[in-house]
């Protein structure tokens, strides 16, 4: 990032803008509108100010959008005390690990190819973002 740009944003913030940009895109196609419950970060109050700036204004980049289908505003809770957020996390990594890691044990990764199997038929967009 730093190579591309003299004012990088910081990683976290452009997956969120982008992970945001996708959950508004399916709820608008659905016809539903959505709340948005994330893992606790040091700077939550940042991502709330974004938030309501990319509701406002539009979000940044060439495929700007206003996220019209997030209600509210992004609320934080400590993936300790919520299953749901348990549940995201494993997936999350079970996904980046597949697609980024070369698995050299054959059972680890039919392990983890049965564990994707029974998780892959609710994804709705899978994508490893590299800056």
């Amino acid at each position: 990032m730093r190579r591309r740009y003299a004012w990088p944003d910081p990683p976290h913030s452009i997956v969120l803008q982008h992970v945001m940009e996708q959950v508004n895109s399916f709820a608008r196609a659905e016809k539903e509108h959505v709340l948005i419950i994330a893992d606790e970060v040091a700077d939550q109050d940042d991502h709330r100010q974004k938030l309501w700036e990319y509701k406002r204004d539009g979000t940044p980049g060439y495929q700007s959008s206003k996220l019209d289908r997030i209600v509210d505003t992004i609320h934080f809770a400590p993936s300790k005390a919520s299953r749901l957020l348990q549940a995201v996390d494993l997936i999350a990594f079970l996904h980046r690990r597949r697609e980024t890691h070369v698995e050299t044990d054959d059972r680890a990764r039919r392990v983890n190819d049965r564990l994707w199997s029974h998780v892959k038929i609710r994804v709705q967009h899978e994508h490893v973002w590299l800056p």
